[in-house]
């Protein structure tokens, strides 16, 4: 119901407005439905942007997360800068907001943000990678959007011949940002800069602060009509005959000669207004509005044709091709057009070519997934990722932990760079300083201290000390262990390949530290203080958001979290059948949350398993590990066909920059890398008949599977390029080599 109305609508507007027919729009893109996550707590917003690009220009119907939510009525103006699918909201940065016709914007003596709205409905909006349109006031207005890697496109059209008049709030931003300062729970402006450069032209910026401790947005906007008159308030105050201000709260009122059609061209930039003028001049100046989206539809049909699938249910192809779209809008890009970006200290740097990814960097979520499917499908986006982190080591002294606009939030755990890294190397991705590399996963995963997160201390000193966190002396105390645990692991793979024993080997020994915080007694892992003695009471259905000894999880739920060493883990409880055991009781104890401030991000249950946050992706695919494949296959067909949908609702937690989408890619092509630095992907059961990867070195990677059906969700046997498997997981390099798997389904569990 949802898509069909959605589809007709869309095809409508398209021809009532004569921008483009739906039969000329390449045919993949057409697979996206944008709108897929914009409802309940998915975060999702149907921007237009570019893969991995630093614009992403969108309708805001509120002023925190994403900016969007499907069940609003109003759009308050369109804002330039999002970060669509995060669980911690911030930007929106540099609103237009145009107005009726008929305003009469002299008597407007005071302006106040989101003041001004326009009510809309859903059938009269519409979404592709790339574009977005929508009308207001009663269809007198149409609006779409495009974008560039750096500049955002509007275009208004008005039914009559008329004035064309529009808001640029520069006060506006996320009033609920993630940050890192306590005494700062919103978005705050510490200085703006708005000035009218001739009769077509303004420029200026935002500098604030928020999840970020410093965020600079630098703009320079050019109109297709010449400005008839500007109008600065300052602290909401009309200011009349300013064409230049600076201030915390400045504002203005454009309009122009009348029309019917105005188009605007906005370049933005971390750096400067100078950098924002660059991007402008060298991206967007001569082109038209159309060629701007063609490219855009281009840029996103070439990304979305790196994998074919064949299946019969419409539905589950436009859910794949819209997670495979959700995971390519990170990482975000963060420097202008000449390389220059704003590093993690604040100041201005410049790369040697490589573009820098550090406006988020969301590495607690996207180590696990998207990034090792990027890795695969985008190696050159990973490569200067890579560079990313080691260029952001140079500045900060550590490599990144949680970064937004390009500075450190502290704001997750662990270090998760390091799988990244690595992650990289395995696939073949080398091409950057590799003993740099090290010494950054080194230096970082030593310091005694990093920063802090909400007031607490973030760093290594307790779990160096006594070999696991104590959980009288941090929050988070058992969580940190396990992932810096694997942190440690992932260093030492890298120092293996690259030939350095000795990291190697006491960073592997200090993978074992996980093993300081799993309680014989109980099976899980449990809070231990620093005397040594487990914390007593021990609930493990319990969870306090953020303040309690698991991170947004409880302790069924991180128990798991030992990808790196489950046959270790294993050995722990007494053997593989107990684990199995344990296994099972994640997803067959009852789904109740014990904790009068549960996390919230403990979301999509099967028992305790939570399908919506990440700490427990890999957790399905340990069950190949234990000998019981047939449990993995029945478990990630549950969540692929119950936990996922078409509708707004349709993630079942918030989309954390792509890794729900991107467990949702790997997952239905039949493997998933449970463990993203062992070079290898553990096999599930395929959603699809036939799905075919088409890799950068121009070969095939296909996957099949005979009698599927929605009975048949288990694996008889499997075979890689015509020889049976004998094991449940193929290699990084059997994968990147090309050739065929095929999956044999059955309707039974077969031990294959």
């Amino acid at each position: 119901m949802f898509r069909s109305f959605c589809f007709i609508s869309s095809m409508a507007i398209f021809l009532f407005w004569g921008s483009c027919s739906v039969q000329k729009t390449p045919e993949r893109i057409t697979y996206v439905n944008k709108f897929i996550g914009t409802a309940g707590n998915g975060c999702i917003s149907p921007l237009a942007a570019v893969p991995f690009g630093m614009v992403q220009l969108g309708a805001d119907t509120r002023s925190y997360s994403s900016g969007y939510h499907y069940d609003h009525n109003e759009i308050q103006g369109f804002s330039h800068v999002h970060k669509s699918g995060a669980g911690c909201g911030d930007f929106l940065d540099i609103l237009f907001m145009p107005l009726p016709q008929q305003t009469n914007t002299d008597s407007i003596t005071e302006l106040r943000s989101e003041y001004w709205k326009s009510p809309f409905s859903h059938d009269k909006e519409w979404s592709l990678p790339g574009y977005y349109g929508v009308n207001l006031y009663d269809d007198q207005l149409h609006v779409e959007l495009t974008a560039s890697k750096r500049c955002g496109l509007q275009r208004y059209r008005y039914t009559e011949n008329g004035a064309m008049p529009l808001i640029i709030d520069l006060e506006y931003g996320s009033h609920s940002a993630c940050t890192i300062q306590s005494e700062h729970d919103v978005d705050t402006v510490y200085y703006s800069f708005l000035e009218m450069v001739d009769n077509q032209t303004i420029r200026g910026c935002r500098l604030t602060n928020g999840f970020a401790p410093h965020q600079h947005v630098y703009f320079y906007t050019v109109f297709s009509s010449p400005i008839e008159s500007f109008t600065l308030y300052s602290d909401n105050i009309k200011q009349p005959g300013v064409t230049q201000a600076e201030g915390l709260n400045l504002k203005a009122i454009i309009s122009f000669k009348k029309g019917e059609t105005l188009e605007i061209k906005t370049g933005i930039s971390a750096v400067d207004m100078e950098g924002a003028e660059q991007n402008y001049l060298t991206e967007v100046k001569n082109r038209s509005f159309e060629t701007v989206k063609a490219e855009a539809f281009d840029s996103w049909n070439e990304i979305l044709s790196l994998i074919d699938i064949e299946s019969k249910d419409t539905l589950k192809r436009e859910l794949f091709y819209t997670s495979l779209y959700n995971t390519m809008l990170y990482p975000m890009l963060y420097s202008d057009v000449d390389f220059r970006f704003r590093g993690p200290d604040d100041k201005v740097h410049q790369t040697n070519g490589f573009n820098y990814y550090g406006a988020v960097v969301g590495l607690w979520d996207t180590f696990r997934a998207a990034c090792p499917l990027e890795a695969v499908l985008c190696p050159d986006i990973i490569q200067d990722y890579v560079k990313t982190a080691i260029e952001h080591y140079k500045y900060a002294g550590q490599l990144p932990i949680w970064t937004l606009a390009g500075a450190e939030t502290y704001q997750m755990i662990g270090l998760h760079s390091m799988p990244l890294i690595t992650n990289a190397y395995l696939n073949g991705i080398q091409d950057f300083d590799k003993e740099l590399a090290l010494r950054a996963m080194v230096e970082s995963a030593m310091k005694d201290s990093c920063g802090t997160s909400m007031g607490y201390f973030v760093g290594l000193r307790n779990y160096k000390k006594y070999g696991y966190v104590p959980c009288d002396m941090e929050m988070e105390a058992v969580a940190r262990t396990l992932e810096y645990a694997y942190d440690d692991y992932a260093i030492a793979q890298f120092a293996r390949m690259v030939g350095d024993q000795e990291n190697y080997e006491l960073f592997r020994n200090r993978s074992f530290n996980y093993q300081n915080v799993i309680d014989s007694s109980t099976l899980l892992a449990r809070g231990k203080m620093k005397n040594g003695q487990w914390r007593t009471p021990f609930y493990p259905l319990r969870s306090s958001h953020r303040n309690d000894d698991y991170c947004e999880g409880n302790a069924w739920q991180w128990t798991f979290f030992v990808p790196h060493d489950v046959e270790g883990l294993a050995d722990l409880m007494g053997g593989k059948p107990v684990l199995a055991k344990m296994l099972d009781s994640l997803f067959t104890t009852g789904a109740a949350l014990e904790g009068e401030s549960a996390s919230g991000d403990i979301t999509g249950l099967i028992g305790q398993y939570a399908h919506g946050n990440e700490p427990g992706h890999h957790t399905i695919y340990m069950y190949n590990k234990v000998g019981e494949p047939a449990k993995t296959q029945y478990y990630v067909h549950k969540v692929l066909t119950e936990l996922y949908d078409n509708t707004p609702n349709g993630i079942c937690g918030n989309e954390d920059t792509g890794q729900m989408s991107a467990w949702y890619v790997f997952s239905s092509m039949g493997l998933y890398p449970m463990d993203p630095v062992s070079g290898q992907y553990e096999l599930g059961a395929p959603l699809f008949d036939k799905t075919v990867i088409h890799l950068p070195s121009g070969k095939d990677f296909i996957i099949t599977a005979e009698n599927l059906s929605s009975e048949n969700i288990f694996v008889d046997e499997i075979r890689l390029n015509g020889e049976k498997l004998d094991r449940t997981y193929i290699t990084f390099d059997e994968l990147l080599s090309g050739g065929t798997l095929n999956f044999r389904m059955t309707g039974k569990e077969s031990s294959m």
